[in-house]
């Protein structure tokens, strides 16, 4: 039997840093739309799930997963990871590849390479969205895998707030106890410097210098030449 895989992008209106972010605009589109058109590209995923939180105030995200037919699961606020655990067990999958909404760039292909890499490997937790381990990746074109059972571990094993926001917090903080593998990144996209998720307003103004370079279907690769020829 043929393992199921979603992918759970994570959104919500209240970031502390930079309220409403993901519905601001880059280009054409809103973050959080780039976000679910790219991720909706990768070949490797069987569903494609907004995790966000009952909040009034993100209903907004909702009504635009629902233009694009993309499922929401709605829960906690501040409990994000058991968001993640209510996704798993309602969309009754074996792994989840975790992508935040704040990395409009992600790259589908980025995507399947992480997914293709833990199918063969199987640790408990695979990745390739930020520079780490001496990955060389860019922050922000990739994701994070780990299967349900892991997820089930964390939500049991994770009691203090800030491992119950941050879902992977707790497993980052017990390396120890957990398998965690990643993998170099394709030579032509080895800039771990090159910062592409949006965390404040700043950030969001650079990638609006280079978006006019790039559309829905621009390869990572794409995106991390764009960056290098206006930032660099």
């Amino acid at each position: 039997m043929n393992s199921r895989i979603i992918a759970a992008v994570q959104a919500r209106m209240g970031s502390r840093r930079f309220p409403g972010k993901v519905m601001e605009c880059l280009g054409p589109h809103k973050i959080l739309e780039w976000v679910l058109l790219r991720t909706l590209r990768a070949a490797t995923i069987d569903q494609v799930v907004l995790v966000t939180s009952s909040a009034s105030e993100n209903d907004a995200l909702c009504k635009l997963a629902d233009r694009l037919s993309v499922p929401v699961l709605r829960g906690s606020e501040d409990d994000v990871l058991s968001r993640f655990a209510l996704a798993a067990e309602k969309f009754r999958t074996d792994h989840v590849v975790r992508i935040c909404a704040d990395n409009p760039f992600v790259a589908p292909e980025e995507i399947d390479r992480l997914v293709r890499f833990y199918m063969a490997t199987f640790p408990d937790y695979a990745f390739n969205h930020i520079p780490r381990m001496s990955n060389m990746y860019p922050d922000g074109l990739g994701a994070e895998i780990f299967s349900s059972g892991v997820l089930s571990r964390l939500a049991v094993s994770a009691t203090e707030a800030r491992h119950r926001e941050h879902v992977t917090l707790y497993l980052w903080d017990h390396l120890n106890d957990f398998r965690v593998e990643t993998f170099q990144a394709p030579a032509e996209i080895q800039f771990p410097d090159i910062k592409l998720d949006v965390d404040t307003p700043g950030d969001l103004d650079r990638l609006r210098t280079i978006v006019n370079r790039l559309d829905i279907h621009s390869p990572a690769v794409d995106v991390v030449n764009a960056f290098r020829a206006i930032i660099t």
